[in-house]
């Protein structure tokens, strides 16, 4: 059995712990600050950044006992020569102090240390192919305590401990932050993160997950189509399994109201930023407090509403992947072919302000990561395919030839909307299944897949799916509501002529 490390994520609660702990994540936050800042007047005075963790860990230590005597004396040497290398050691030293945790305060360094040499390696590869980047990679930077919206430290095993259903991490003055468990959770700890998330506070702990892969039911394949309206459409070449469409509007309904939100809270800051920049003198001490208190409320709300659409996202998309590898894992799959442009459509994206807030926010990136992983515990293969020209081509055209020489003439059908006229068969298909049914084919390397024998089972498949709203999809769909496809009104004249019609695809 494979152990994996897993993550589970659980929300601080309560004011007076909250307080305590956004406090200590602010002293650390300072602290990351003022190291950032020595490393850049080291750079400035000396022309080197010192980067060596050793030696970074030695200068808050009482005594260096590393293995590098020389450098160590050196750099201490350059720090002594400059007053404000000096101060910069010194408030260190103090800041260390007050945070009294020192496994933490190493973290930190060794995230400062990591993010700059990050920074040379990326900056590095821009040099070389800039066209990889939207913008030339920018250094680490100290942040405004007061703007602050993304922290995070992490802990090993010397400063944290569980108690029957708690879990007791170390933060300062001998005071733990507790946290309860979930009932029953009787997995090997290995690490913990606190994370400062906008207004929000979290524990992140990091724990070994068995991982037992289940065997498959079956050896069908699926085609999967991510959208904006139609979220998920899916077809699949289980010949009794109904092709279904999950609606993505609630999603979209939320993310515009979000931005709504956004964009008028920004309004109100600018506003009063602009007001405070262009007759900042015509006030008093006393009215540019009050505005500036106004303004810090304004980004309060502001991180608020950021922190209450990340939670409601990650809440639903974890439902819908987890909905959906299940459903796939009863009716028998082994392969589920996505379409992953989408998410590389949105690099660099410019669609109008209106389709910007509707498509660009969404996290479709995060949606096939978690479909991934979840398909992974059951035992299926998830598989990314480039999904150009799928749904404008006929399910019976030659889908390779079309994307190897880009000539639209051989799509042999023509897309409107939702809406795909097929020019073989002279039906009209969703489009969004056809997409979906064409990632299957390229996925599975076929002209054809075995249902096409079966022009009844095609025709229902591309033109009569299930359609689920978000809530519906979550609670009432099971596996055999998917099942079965026929009927009396489906089963007359699928081709729409007198007996079978036959396509042969060359």
């Amino acid at each position: 059995m494979q152990l994996v490390n897993r993550v589970l994520s659980i929300r601080i609660a309560g004011k007076e712990r909250r307080h305590r702990a956004r406090k200590f994540l602010l002293d650390l936050a300072h602290f990351k600050n003022l190291f950032i800042l020595l490393i850049y007047r080291h750079k400035e005075i000396y022309n080197s950044y010192p980067l060596n963790i050793s030696l970074l860990n030695g200068l808050l230590a009482k005594k260096y006992k590393g293995k590098y005597q020389e450098e160590f004396k050196k750099l201490l040497q350059n720090i002594k020569a400059d007053e404000k290398l000096s101060e910069f050691l010194e408030n260190l030293k103090i800041q260390k102090e007050k945070v009294e945790n020192a496994p933490l305060v190493q973290n930190v360094i060794r995230n400062v240390v990591k993010d700059f040499k990050n920074y040379f390696k990326a900056l590095k590869t821009y040099k070389k192919n800039p066209e990889k980047f939207k913008g030339k990679p920018r250094p680490p930077k100290p942040k405004k305590l007061r703007y602050l919206m993304d922290f995070s430290v992490e802990g090993n095993k010397t400063i944290f401990k569980v108690q029957e259903n708690s879990f007791l991490a170390k933060l300062r003055n001998g005071r733990w932050l507790k946290v309860k468990l979930p009932k029953d959770f009787s997995y090997e700890i290995s690490s913990f993160r606190i994370k400062l998330l906008a207004n929000d506070l979290y524990i992140d702990v990091v724990y070994k997950y068995p991982l037992e892969i289940k065997e498959t039911k079956g050896e069908y394949k699926a085609g999967i189509d991510i959208g904006l309206n139609e979220l998920l459409a899916i077809v699949s070449d289980n010949p009794n399994l109904r092709s279904f469409i999950v609606s993505g509007k609630e999603i979209k309904a939320f993310n515009q109201w979000f931005n709504k939100e956004k964009a008028k809270l920004q309004s109100e800051i600018d506003n009063l930023k602009n007001k405070l920049k262009k007759r900042g003198e015509e006030f008093s001490q006393e009215q540019i407090k009050v505005i500036q208190r106004k303004i810090r409320e304004l980004e309060i709300k502001l991180k608020v509403l950021s922190a209450h659409r990340r939670r409601k996202l990650n809440n639903d998309l974890h439902k819908i992947a987890r909905k959906l590898v299940d459903l796939l894992y009863e009716t028998g799959h082994k392969t589920i072919y996505i379409g992953k442009n989408p998410v590389e459509g949105k690099n660099g994206i410019n669609l109008g302000k209106k389709l910007n807030q509707e498509f660009v926010s969404i996290p479709f990136r995060k949606l096939i990561e978690l479909i991934k992983y979840k398909a992974q515990e059951l035992g299926m293969e998830v598989k990314e395919e480039d999904e150009a020209y799928t749904s404008k081509t006929s399910p019976f055209a030659d889908i390779f030839k079309v994307r190897k020489t880009k000539n639209t003439k051989l799509c042999l059908g023509k897309r409107k909307r939702n809406l795909f006229r097929d020019f073989i068969s002279g039906k009209l298909f969703h489009a969004d299944l056809v997409g979906a049914l064409n990632i299957l084919r390229i996925g599975a390397k076929l002209l054809k897949l075995g249902f096409y024998e079966n022009l009844k089972v095609l025709f229902v498949k591309l033109a009569n799916p299930k359609r689920f709203k978000l809530m519906e999809f979550f609670y009432k769909v099971s596996s055999e509501s998917l099942k079965g496809i026929g009927g009396s009104k489906q089963g007359k004249d699928p081709a729409g002529v007198d007996g079978e019609r036959v396509f042969a695809i060359n």
